[in-house]
């Protein structure tokens, strides 16, 4: 029975140390509705707390959806986007074909209608999707995301590809009205768009590159079968007459690969003679797009993804050798995970890319990013301290990354730094009075922390943690009497602003 209890013990207080670092194994929506359930004997009168809603409302970093907006990265979202993508490879085909070769059939009349029904419906759906701005945030309203929409230059080709232009016609100008359906093509730009912006992996760079290629022999094909008249009339003159649609496209198709590789077919009419010179053109420069494009594929390959790659794999065997527990070496690879997804980068040093900039845009980089965040300090923000001592300690803040469920301080510690959230992220803050856990307070952008342990030699009087993946920028003690040591002037003046707030954060401070 000993063991047993032994055991027990050793994994509560290695449950304990582990809660030192991080509160990842605690479920704290869970917990703070456990927590809301019964008072804690002690509490504080009159002490705030925060609902299990506000929990999950803070590890929302990119905010509400508005109820009338389609959110564009949804599965619904994705499922009809590959369903229009799928619209758009047959009607690549069709199209020309229709034109090219006087292609009619009961199957092409009902998927044209069908087709302008779903570009409609296509149309409205992209127009009130949402999206994300330069910084990540996710925007959302019918007046932004339309907007946005229309001023974006995807409108119009969305716009041609289902007007319907039979209504506008007669049927004396039937071969026009067909013409203009060539506008559905217009399309093909969102497929392109959506190929473009899949991870850039080998494969898909090839599939794209083979798909050009055979995409723009089918256009030319068709092409030469419009034009081409001339040859048509003498087709019973060759060694192979075509007697269906299938082998007579095959022969258009033959000749144009053909005409790319130098080798054209007997022309008869001056515009079969220029249509051939414009094949020859565009098959040297596709040959030397292609050749450009596969010595370029070779020679990058996807160097910051295979950086990655190789990143996590040698974290993950660099953990093994170790011996870290499967738990931790899922947090670790999680910790460059997010790194990648948020900075596309693997490095661990958020400031390495500020650092590297000539000290004159470090100084400016640096004050545009957190001055406004110095300046919401109370001690800091006095008018009557100069603008250089503001400067100077934003040169001194440093960048920190913090995943989700880390703990930031620990109460009953000493410490000698406070932060600031930077762009993205929360932070939560835990009851010091409450023997369970239970957050009373989430700090977002902008928001700081741990000012008391910056300006006086005291214990942390309550824990943070993460609830987001956050970027905290530091600002230590030593810094702050740099600066005095810097300015011995306007020492006075911020010792009077930091006893001012002393005293009126006396007895009130949370942490």
């Amino acid at each position: 029975m000993d063991e047993p209890k032994s055991a027990k013990s050793i994994s509560d207080d290695d449950d304990i140390t582990t809660r030192r670092f991080s509160v990842s194994s605690i479920d704290l929506v869970k917990s703070q509705s456990a927590a809301m359930m019964h008072k804690v004997e002690g509490e504080r009168k009159g002490s705030s707390s925060v609902s299990p809603e506000d929990i999950k409302s803070a590890r929302k970093i990119e905010g509400e959806l508005s109820k009338f907006t389609i959110r564009h990265d949804s599965p619904c979202r994705t499922l009809w986007d590959l369903m229009v993508i799928l619209m758009i490879l047959l009607d690549l085909v069709f199209t020309p074909l229709s034109l090219g070769f006087n292609y009619k059939s009961a199957f092409l009349s009902t998927y044209s209608a069908v087709e302008s029904v779903i570009f409609i419906i296509d149309f409205l759906v992209r127009m009130f999707s949402s999206y994300h701005d330069e910084h990540g945030n996710l925007i959302s309203g019918p007046q932004r995301t339309v907007a946005n929409y229309l001023s974006s230059g995807w409108a119009i080709p969305d716009f041609l590809s289902w007007f319907p232009f039979e209504i506008f016609g007669n049927a004396g100008h039937s071969d026009v009205v067909g013409f203009l359906k060539i506008f559905r093509l217009a399309k093909v730009s969102h497929l392109a768009y959506r190929l473009n912006s899949a991870k850039k992996a080998g494969l898909v760079r090839f599939v794209m590159l083979l798909g050009l290629v055979f995409a723009i022999s089918h256009l030319l094909a068709c092409y030469w079968s419009w034009v081409a008249e001339g040859w048509r009339a003498h087709l019973d003159e060759g060694s192979f007459v075509p007697r269906s649609l299938f082998e007579e496209y095959s022969l258009c198709w033959s000749l144009v690969i053909g005409c790319v590789n130098a080798s054209p077919p007997v022309m008869y009419t001056a515009v079969e003679l220029i249509s051939v010179a414009c094949f020859m053109l565009i098959g040297n420069i596709l040959q030397a797009s292609v050749f450009g494009a596969v010595a370029a594929l070779i020679a990058s390959f996807d160097e910051n993804e295979a950086a990655y790659s190789k990143k996590i794999i040698t974290t993950s065997e660099r953990c093994r050798f170790l011996g870290i527990p499967e738990d931790l070496s899922r947090r670790i690879r999680g910790y460059y995970e997010n790194l990648w997804r948020e900075t596309k980068s693997v490095s661990a040093d958020a400031d390495a890319f500020i650092n590297e900039l000539s000290p004159a845009l470090i100084c400016e980089v640096k004050f545009q990013l957190y001055r406004d965040m110095l300046k919401q300090i109370p001690f800091l923000s006095s008018k009557t301290l100069a603008p250089a001592v503001i400067e100077v300690l934003v040169l001194h803040l440093r960048t920190v990354i913090y995943m989700q469920d880390d703990v930031l301080i620990r109460k009953g510690e000493f410490g000698d730094w406070m932060g600031f959230i930077g762009s993205k992220g929360s932070v939560g803050v835990l009851d010091p009075n409450s023997e369970i856990i239970k957050i009373i307070r989430i700090l977002r952008k902008g928001d700081y922390f741990g000012e008391m342990a910056l300006l006086q030699n005291t214990k942390r009087s309550a824990t943070t943690v993460a609830l987001t993946w956050v970027q905290i920028h530091v600002l230590c003690r030593q810094d702050l009497e740099f600066v005095k040591d810097l300015y011995p002037t306007q020492t006075d003046i911020l010792e009077n602003e930091i006893t001012k707030y002393k005293f009126t954060t006396l007895g009130t401070e949370l942490w």
